[in-house]
């Protein structure tokens, strides 16, 4: 068992993303409350349970638009007014500052 020098900030979508997703008229996927679906993203180990909201304050707009290119590509169909504000009303953001990797194997990194 390793510990990682990392922060992990899960990002959770709240009832505004979900009736967002379920808007489009196509033959996709459908989003249900209640069921679990959230990212996980490591950032740096120097923010953590009293100050990861600054990182989060920080990158809002990113995280925001990776959330919803990963249900809509088109960003023509995305909300237009992403404030702070509207992506703590779409989105539940808990923390943990402890990272463990109980993985084997070498940690691969690919480039997005």
């Amino acid at each position: 068992m390793k510990t990682i020098n990392r922060t992990v900030v899960t990002i959770s979508p709240r009832q505004p993303y979900i009736n967002w997703a379920n808007s489009f008229e196509d033959d996709g996927p459908k989003l249900e409350s209640g069921e679990i679906y959230s990212a996980a993203l490591l950032i740096p180990d120097r923010y953590d349970e009293t100050n990861f909201e600054e990182f989060i304050k920080k990158n809002y707009s990113m995280i925001f638009e990776e959330e919803l290119a990963a249900w809509m590509a088109d960003p023509d169909a995305w909300p237009k007014n992403r404030t702070y504000k509207k992506f703590k009303e779409w989105f539940e953001v808990n923390v943990s500052d402890t990272v463990i990797d109980y993985g084997i194997d070498p940690i691969i990194i690919e480039e997005l």
